[in-house]
This record gives structure tokens, C-alpha cells and sequence, in this order.
């Protein structure tokens, strides 16, 4: 029976994350092809954050206040999978595309974040191991990175027919996902501020948000800066095959090395390789440049969601997990992608996309050395190994 879970597991988060990389990463490339100018495409791309930003929280209590989790994740998977034609329908007029995406978007957004809670508890129990199964879901992101950027380079069309179908087959895999009931669904209710009393969570927050402004400006425009500096789709979608794959160290071991270098470390370092990745991009950018930067991807994002999960599984009471999850999820991707997409497109439409990579690189050395300079003035996770030491009552105000 466990080896029946993992296997269900491994494969829904490689379709949750193949679904990601064939359309979170190429939509833009589809726009411009349909002639769509830049500042629209910021916020074509940055409206599923939007969205997120008040959605997603509902989403978390839904879960929390569900019978079981899992029933909201199975509408979502399902709903996503329709309401993505919605946008090869609504044709080229803006209103109508943004309408669309805000609709897709409002499903989607929250099928990692409950996807997450949902194993996190699983994992807690000895059910599955998270970082095993989260591996698979940077698996299959490589994978349908590389097929996706042969197949659209031809049929960019093709980018509803592939998401629709892989989504559609997360709904029927949430099918046997083991059941996680929603710790709220009886009388003990939990107001949503309970998690922001928790100073080194706003902590990690503050910088999360920062150094997530500049993914998300990466998300939106890459693949467009990338191809006007004359990458190849084949080669773009090679690099994120890339940044993929330089993701498993991490993960694989990622208990190993929380425990040997601490939160406040690993995301110092992470805050470090930001800045260098950005630098890659402000350069003259070349087959080599592009690749080199991909490689530096395991050091970025990865590091963010998998501390911030593991943290808000660890720290915050078992009724507002799924909530928590959400709130990562909103700070990490949607904030972010407001922030980096719409205004980075503004930005990016004025002063061009190099000087806009110079521009992050500042800002990723700037937030790098705030959090350092937080971290000792306020002493949040002053140089401790383990996981949650060091935040004193903070923590323990969370704690189940």
C-alpha cells in the first residue's frame, strides 16, 4: 500500500510540474506570436498573481475547513484542466485573454500549495517522504521543458491541448491520493493572523517577497528576452531542462543540509547566486551565458519553497497548515509575479531588458545583505543548525 502512494504521489507532482513548464514557461512566446506587445504580456502573465493574492488564502481555509483537503485539490485539478481553453478562445483581444487567464488562474494557482500540505502531512505521518516526492515534480518539469521547447518551436498552438491534458490527468491521479482531513472542519476554528505572530517567519517573508520580485520578472519575460538575443526555443527549453535537474541535490538532501547549515545560511547562500544568476543575464546574452544561468537555478527558488514549506509545516498549528502553505505560495509566487511581471514589464518596456537585469542584481545584493544584517540585529536564527532553533517563543507561539 505505501509503495501504491508513492507511486501515485511521485506521478501527480511530475504532471503538476510538467503542467507548469509547459505553460507558465511559453505563454509569453505564444502572445508574442500573436502579436501582443510587451507591457500586455506582463499583465496577462502577472494576473494569475493577482489573483492568487486573494484567492489562494480562501483556498488554504477551504482546505483547513474541508473534510479532507483532498476533495479541494480534486475541484482545482479538474476546473484548471477545462478553463485553460478559455484562452485560445478568447482570441487576441486583450479583456477577453485577461478574463481568461484570471479564470484559469483562480484553479491553478492553488493545486501546489494544497498539493504540498497534503504531502507535508503525509510525510509527517511516514506515509511518503516529501523531498522524494517533490523530486519527481522537478522530474517532470525537465521533461516536458525539453519536449515542450521542440514541439512549440513548430505548434505553439499545441500549449492548451499539452496543459489541458496533463491536468486533466491530475485530477484522476488526486483520486488516490490517501485522504488528509482539514484539521478546522469540526469547531475549532483558527483565525489567519495567528501565523504572522511569528517574527522570524515575517522575517523570512520580507526576503522571500524580495528576491521574488526578481523570479517573476525571470518567468515573464526570459523565454522573450532569450529569443530576441537570438536563443533558440530548443535551447530554452534545454535550459530549463537544466535548471530542473540542478534542483535534486537540494532536495534529495535537503534534510541533510537544513541540519548542517541552517535556514539562515542556505538562504544567504541562495541570496548570493541571485545576484550572480542576474548578472549572467545582464550581460551580453549567449547560448553559454543562457545555460550557465540555469545551472544556478537549483540554487534560487528551490531553496525558498522547500525551507518555507518544510518551516510552515514544522512551526505553524496543524489547523491553518494548508492555509500556511497558501500564504508561501502567495508570497513566493503571486506578490512576486505582480511586483516582477507588471511593473518589471513597465521597466523593462522603457529602459529595455538588460539594464532591467542590472536593476535585479542590485536589488538581490541589497535584500541579501538586509536579511544578513535582520538576522544579527534582531538575532533570528543566529548561526543554529536545526531547523526552527534559535526563534525562541516565536516559534514555539506556532508550534501544535
Amino acid at each position: 500500500m505505501q509503495n501504491k502512494n508513492v507511486i501515485i504521489l511521485a506521478i501527480f507532482y511530475a504532471f503538476i510540474y510538467m503542467s507548469t513548464g509547459s505553460f507558465s514557461s511559453y505563454i509569453g512566446v505564444y502572445f508574442t506570436e500573436k502579436g501582443i506587445g510587451h507591457t500586455e504580456i506582463g499583465i496577462l502573465t502577472s494576473i494569475g498573481a493577482v489573483v492568487g493574492l486573494f484567492a489562494q488564502p480562501v483556498w488554504g481555509l477551504a482546505g483547513d475547513r474541508s473534510r479532507t483537503k483532498n476533495k479541494v485539490l480534486m475541484v482545482c485539478t479538474l476546473l484548471a484542466g477545462l478553463t485553460v481553453w478559455l484562452v485560445p478562445w478568447a482570441g487576441t483581444m486583450f479583456l477577453p485573454l485577461l478574463i481568461a487567464m484570471a479564470l484559469f488562474s483562480l484553479f491553478q494557482i492553488a493545486i501546489n500549495p494544497l498539493s504540498d500540505a497534503i504531502t507535508l502531512e503525509l510525510s509527517s505521518r511516514g506515509v511518503v517522504r516529501f523531498s522524494t516526492i517533490r523530486t519527481f515534480g522537478s522530474i517532470g518539469y525537465a521533461v516536458i521543458s525539453i519536449a515542450a521547447g521542440w514541439l512549440f518551436a513548430e505548434h505553439i498552438d499545441t500549449i492548451f491541448l499539452v496543459t489541458s491534458g496533463i491536468m486533466l490527468g491530475c485530477f484522476l491521479l488526486s483520486l488516490g491520493i490517501p485522504q488528509v482531513a482539514g484539521h478546522q472542519s469540526g469547531k475549532n476554528k483558527v483565525k489567519l493572523v495567528e501565523i504572522f505572530k511569528s517574527k522570524p517567519l515575517i522575517a523570512l517573508y520580507a526576503y522571500t517577497l524580495v528576491l521574488s520580485t526578481t523570479m517573476g520578472f525571470l518567468w515573464s519575460f526570459q523565454a522573450i528576452y532569450s529569443k530576441e538575443q537570438g536563443i533558440g526555443m530548443e535551447v530554452i527549453g534545454i535550459g530549463l531542462a537544466i535548471g530542473s535537474f540542478t534542483q535534486f541535490p537540494f532536495m534529495i538532501f535537503f534534510q541533510r543540509i537544513y541540519d548542517r547549515f541552517g535556514i539562515r545560511n542556505i538562504l544567504l547562500i541562495s541570496g548570493l547566486i541571485h545576484t550572480v544568476r542576474w548578472c549572467l543575464y545582464a550581460m551580453t546574452l549567449t547560448p553559454f551565458t543562457y545555460l550557465l544561468s540555469w545551472i544556478l537555478h537549483g540554487g534560487t527558488y528551490i531553496m525558498f519553497y522547500m525551507c518555507l514549506a518544510e518551516y510552515v509545516n514544522r512551526h505553524v498549528r496543524k489547523e491553518l497548515k494548508a492555509t500556511g502553505q497558501m500564504l508561501n505560495s502567495v508570497i513566493q509566487l503571486s506578490i512576486g509575479k505582480i511586483i516582477g511581471g507588471m511593473l518589471g514589464g513597465l521597466y523593462a518596456a522603457r529602459f529595455g531588458f538588460q539594464n532591467s537585469f542590472v536593476t535585479l542584481a542590485l536589488i538581490g545584493a541589497v535584500a541579501t545583505a538586509g536579511f544578513y544584517i535582520a538576522c544579527r540585529v534582531f538575532r533570528i536564527f543566529p548561526g543554529s543548525s536545526k531547523l526552527g532553533a534559535g526563534t525562541g517563543s516565536d516559534t514555539a507561539s506556532l508550534s501544535e
